[in-house]
């Protein structure tokens, strides 16, 4: 809390001080505050035994507030009646709610058998879809199946060739035993590779075949 400090005056009115937080004081905060004798005082004295004096009010005033005042408990009388059959109208028991509820009964009846036959349908299609997909799969099997067949059977012949061909080369390797043969054939009989020719097939010897 803040502290305040508080002067009465003569008048009725009571100057309230704010100061803010601080030992110095400050007028920057000031407000006033009209003063009111509580509830729990007495009356006043001088007022003790005064009675007011009573309002004469003219007839044509009071005829017309009188017609104003009954104008207006006219309308407020309709508003709440009208509020009354509205609500009647519209609440959870009125014949309108009922209807209103058996509508969207039947509207729920419609949507959930068009969910239904939407789910059917869908189920169909997609059975025919996963059929379609299984074929295709199985299609794609026994085309890969094949293709291997293929591929396996063309290594088998191409493995096949290979070895044919390495076992008429090895027909051509010299034994062990022909070695020393074959190296004295070719030592007495030389061969000179050193020729060339010409565009009618004739062969023109090298150096050292005209030496031999």
């Amino acid at each position: 809390m803040y502290p305040v400090a508080a002067s009465c005056v003569s008048s009725p009115i009571l100057r309230v001080l704010w100061r803010p937080p601080g030992n110095i004081p400050s007028l920057l905060g000031s407000q006033s505050v009209r003063w009111r004798k509580g509830r729990w005082m007495p009356v006043a004295k001088s007022k003790q035994f005064w009675v007011p004096k009573r309002v004469n009010c003219p007839k044509e005033e009071y005829e017309e507030v009188k017609h104003l005042y009954n104008k207006y408990r006219t309308e407020m009388k309709s508003i709440r009646e009208h509020l009354r059959k509205e609500n009647l109208r519209t609440s959870a028991t009125s014949s309108l709610a009922s209807r209103q509820a058996a509508e969207e009964e039947e509207e729920h009846h419609k949507l959930m058998k068009f969910n239904q036959d939407e789910n059917e349908r869908l189920a169909v299609l997609r059975e025919k879809r996963v059929q379609e997909q299984l074929e295709s799969e199985f299609l794609y099997v026994a085309a890969s199946k094949e293709k291997l067949e293929k591929i396996e059977l063309q290594e088998k012949e191409e493995a096949l060739r290979i070895i044919t061909e390495a076992q008429e080369l090895v027909k051509t390797f010299i034994k062990r035993e022909d070695l020393q043969r074959i190296i004295e054939a070719a030592v007495e009989n030389p061969k000179d590779y050193n020729f060339s020719i010409d565009s009618e097939g004739r062969e023109y010897k090298g150096e050292r075949a005209s030496l031999e």
